[in-house]
This record gives structure tokens, C-alpha cells and sequence, in this order.
């Protein structure tokens, strides 16, 4: 998927609460197990890096690539930034 369209999609989930805002834990990574990830939506294939992330606010799992991960973290900690 496009860096640019991940962006949009992942800033959507944030939107609409369907990724979570606040600081995760991180339960585990490696290789994808064909699970959907929560970033994207797409299937986290074997040959795929994956992290698994525990909300700290409401214990949520989130599974997500490795790049979609960066995405979020980045799209997250800016919307919390106070404006200027």
C-alpha cells in the first residue's frame, strides 16, 4: 500500500477509535502469522515483520506491521502534541 494512503487510513482508525491514542506495551514481535493487521487491515504474512501492542488505558490488543507500527506511533504522539 501507498506510504501516503497508509497515513490517511491509519489517521482515519485514530479518528474513529479504532486504534488506540495512548501508550502501548509491546507484547512481542516477529514474523506475521497471517493475522490481520489493525494499521492497515491487510493479512500479516510470515515473511511480514508484526508487533503485538497492549493498550495501557483499556488492555486493547493491536497487531500491526512493522511499518504500519511506525505510522501509527508518529500519527499518535502528533495528535497529542499541543498546537502552537
Amino acid at each position: 500500500m501507498d506510504v501516503d494512503i497508509l497515513r490517511q487510513v491509519i489517521r482515519r482508525r485514530l479518528e474513529e477509535g479504532r486504534l488506540p491514542h495512548g501508550q502501548m506495551m509491546e507484547l512481542g514481535y516477529g514474523q506475521g502469522v497471517g493475522q490481520l493487521c489493525d494499521g492497515c487491515g491487510e493479512s500479516i504474512t510470515w515473511h511480514q515483520r508484526m508487533t503485538v501492542r497492549i493498550c495501557r488505558d483499556d488492555w486493547r490488543t493491536v497487531r500491526l506491521h512493522g511499518d504500519c507500527f511506525e505510522i501509527w506511533d508518529a500519527e499518535r504522539q502528533a495528535r497529542d502534541e499541543p498546537a502552537r
